[in-house]
């Protein structure tokens, strides 16, 4: 984004596309930068989204006694949340549905697994139990 226009994303979009509609000059390669960075965004959000629902599966899956007790409600309301917003993004952009794969899934299970072991040093399993089926089902895991 050009220093001379505008000092932040979101104000150089505005502006871009203001002189875009008014049929002003752009610098096309910026544009065409800036684009490219939407797709990768969003792909960034659907990766993170679904590792905070791996996050979550696992916990309900591995901890027992009073954590579970004390968190379940609110690792299911985050599961469901985190659906809700998958699927709005897929809503906006179908596209994404292809990344959905078992190699994202599992991609995305080993940053969970090393979350979860971390925060609560349990072992967590070496291959992802959870499908992408999983992750996108509303019923209860």
């Amino acid at each position: 984004m050009s220093e001379t226009t505008v000092d932040d994303r979101y104000s150089w979009a505005i502006e871009t596309a203001r002189r875009l509609r008014a049929g002003e000059p752009v610098d096309r390669v910026e544009v065409a930068e800036e684009i490219e960075q939407m797709g990768r965004s969003d792909a960034r959000e659907l990766d993170s989204r679904i590792t905070q629902i791996l996050e979550h599966l696992l916990k309900l899956r591995l901890l027992r006694g009073a954590i579970l007790n004390h968190n379940r409600r609110g690792w299911h309301a985050s599961i469901a949340r985190q659906r809700i917003e998958i699927l709005s993004l897929l809503e906006e952009s179908p596209s994404l549905k292809r990344r959905i794969t078992v190699k994202l899934v599992e991609k995305c299970y080993r940053n969970a697994a090393a979350v979860v072991a971390a925060e609560y040093e349990v072992e967590t399993p070496d291959e992802c139990p959870f499908s992408p089926l999983d992750i996108l089902s509303s019923e209860p895991q």
